[in-house]
């Protein structure tokens, strides 16, 4: 099986969610014998020089890149407004990397090629011209979701008029392309459930996500308790908004109780004005790192998330190395959980201030979520029968018998 997978980022980094999914797809397709070969975007904002990359998946596929310039100039955002097009998805597609594209098509023939998010969809039409292969697009998130929270909580009105616009854009976008490709894979049930709502009616097929369990080693010794974490990407406008949520509705009051609580908040990308170092009893960490090893030195995760959709992946590595959490349903969505026993759910301030002070009070208590945490992904989210799980359905498009779907 030759699978080709297309990323809107070289998907040689820990440092957020999407390169962590595409990495262990990788991973994993290898230990099931397929060749793979990746073809990345190489956006300035994310840069990454393959020529430093010291890791030995690298040697057992085929890597190539197409370096572009993401950022819109005033020009060009206006261009984009008059032509009616989601500048968010345009931005990605340059002529450059069509070339590029075409000539690395016209080189390798593939069985499967997986559009990894929607940033890379308009490169479908470029795909169909130059392979015949079956074609899967892989929705990490739906991006119009994003774009509405994003206008919601955006105080300029003018910026929120284009945020409006713009999430409108990215919605019809979405609703136009999601029947071009041969099936749909989406992280969760709740997205798939969201498209076929819209009109898939394409094959979509929901696969969470999975991580390999031999890099995951959870050591209590090593941990600071009681102690309470979060860690995600800043750029990404959800987190901020959660975070805001979280710390003005709960953490505020938790502080008034002088228990000694610290609220360490791991990230890239963090604004500068979002909080001072040290105010609320709050902790910055603008570069951890090995994130697995900041996760082993705390002990509660927290995951206020109120919008987006997808599935969070740092959830799955925090149960992997035995961390208590504390999520929202909606950030909890596609991981088969339940609630009290391997994790805990709370929707409102109330819950997450009762089970943060449970949990800080009760080591014994953290710890036991804890343990079943890892046993549900070692149970449901190894890489391994996910991966199978995968090259069967690849199998299954790639011979066209849609009776077995």
């Amino acid at each position: 099986m030759r699978v080709l997978l297309l990323t809107n980022q070289v998907p040689f980094s820990s440092t957020s969610g999407y390169p962590i999914v595409v990495y262990n797809t990788i991973k994993g397709l290898l230990a099931q014998g397929a060749e793979v070969a990746v073809f990345s975007l190489n956006p300035q904002t994310y840069h990454i020089d393959i020529r430093t990359i010291d890791d030995p998946l690298l040697k057992q596929i085929t890597l190539a890149t197409a370096s572009i310039n993401t950022n819109l100039s005033t020009w060009n955002l206006l261009i984009n407004m008059f032509k009616g097009r989601a500048a968010n998805v345009s931005r990605f597609y340059k002529s450059a990397s069509v070339a590029k594209l075409k000539n690395f098509l016209k080189h390798h023939k593939f069985d499967i090629i997986q559009l990894e998010g929607l940033f890379v969809m308009p490169y479908l039409s470029v795909i169909r011209q130059y392979s015949k292969a079956k074609i899967i697009y892989r929705a990490h998130n739906l991006e119009h979701q994003v774009g509405e929270l994003l206008a919601s909580t955006e105080r300029s009105p003018l910026r929120r008029l284009y945020r409006q616009m713009a999430a409108k854009r990215l919605y019809k976008f979405e609703i136009a392309n999601m029947n071009k490709p041969d099936a749909i894979l989406t992280l969760n049930e709740s997205d798939k459930s969201h498209l076929q709502f819209l009109g898939c009616t394409v094959h979509i097929h929901s696969f969470p996500v999975a991580i390999d369990l031999e890099n995951y080693h959870p050591d209590f010794s090593q941990m600071e308790f009681p102690s309470i974490f979060h860690i995600g990407s800043m750029d990404f406008a959800p987190n901020v908004d959660s975070l805001n949520w979280f710390i003005n509705t709960v953490w505020k009051d938790l502080q008034a109780l002088n228990i000694g609580l610290t609220l360490h908040l791991a990230a890239r990308d963090m604004p500068p004005d979002f909080l001072d170092d040290d105010e609320y009893n709050i902790k910055l960490y603008h570069n951890v790192g090995d994130a697995r090893q900041f996760m082993n030195s705390k002990a509660i995760m927290i995951v206020p998330l109120r919008s987006v959709s997808g599935m969070r992946v740092r959830i799955i590595e925090a149960m992997a190395m035995k961390k208590c959490i504390i999520s929202t349903s909606l950030g909890a969505d596609g991981i088969r959980y339940q609630h009290g026993k391997n994790i805990l759910i709370a929707d409102t301030a109330d819950e997450f201030y009762k089970y943060i002070l449970k949990c800080t009070t009760d080591r014994k208590f953290c710890e036991t979520i804890g343990e079943n945490a890892r046993k549900l992904v070692e149970r449901e989210y190894d890489i391994s029968s996910t991966s199978h799980r995968l090259m069967a359905f690849y199998k299954k498009l790639a011979v066209n018998n849609a009776e077995l779907f």
